[in-house]
């Protein structure tokens, strides 16, 4: 498992601005640094965008930040490097499911981790977002998964009520949550099904600090 956030990490999405419209499609909230008060997605450039190293995996995926900034005048969009080799993305909904370049593309379960539902694979880490187009947007369209919303999430968990079960997981006591009932800024970068119950110390703490709520809301 992978456990150190790099600008190695698989591209999220092309690095390049998309436009719907004629307005800026900011994405969702799906970063890890989602909320902070810093935009962190490299699209941008300005005052508003955060001091640490910018990473490809938050394209599209630091919007409430990005848009409040973008709309203070505090960020700006880079010029466009032309689009040549760009994909035009279609958005539907309000969301843009990018592309099939996924290597678990067209399985019939969804990778993209910015999602949540049924339609979702049991393996899930954050090189998959905006590459398996056709099984999120099957999923999505047949109602079996939607848009993971941090606020919405925290909302919706109560720490108290959750039975986070053992430390017996491969990773306890390392300050990541494993358990993919999860998610949040201390998820671990790569989650699967079978440590479900089984990092609680860790996972207990974060929700308690907010760091991470439910998944599934």
């Amino acid at each position: 498992m992978k456990r150190i956030i790099t600008g190695a990490i698989c591209s999220l999405m092309l690095a390049s601005p998309v436009w719907a419209q004629g307005k800026v499609a900011f994405g969702s909230d799906s970063s890890m640094f989602a909320n902070d008060g810093e935009c962190d997605d490299p699209r941008f450039e300005g005052t508003g965008m955060t001091a640490t190293p910018l990473l490809d995996d938050d394209i599209m995926a630091d919007a409430t930040d990005c848009r409040n900034a973008f709309n203070a005048g505090t960020i700006t969009m880079k010029p466009d490097p032309g689009t040549d080799d760009l994909a035009a993305f279609e958005m539907i909904d309000g969301i843009i499911f990018g592309d099939d370049t996924s290597e678990w593309a067209k399985d019939g379960e969804c990778d993209d981790r910015r999602f949540f539902g049924r339609g979702m694979a049991a393996v899930l880490d954050w090189s998959n977002v905006g590459m398996d187009r056709t099984d999120c947007l099957n999923a999505y369209v047949d109602g079996n998964l939607e848009l993971w919303n941090a606020e919405r999430s925290m909302r919706a968990t109560s720490c108290d009520a959750i039975d986070f079960g053992d430390d017996e997981g491969e990773y306890p006591f390392d300050s990541q949550c494993d358990d993919p009932r999860f998610e949040g800024l201390s998820e671990a970068m790569s989650v699967v099904s079978d440590t479900i119950g089984h990092d609680a110390t860790d996972c207990q703490r974060a929700c308690v600090f907010g760091t991470v709520s439910l998944r599934n809301y």
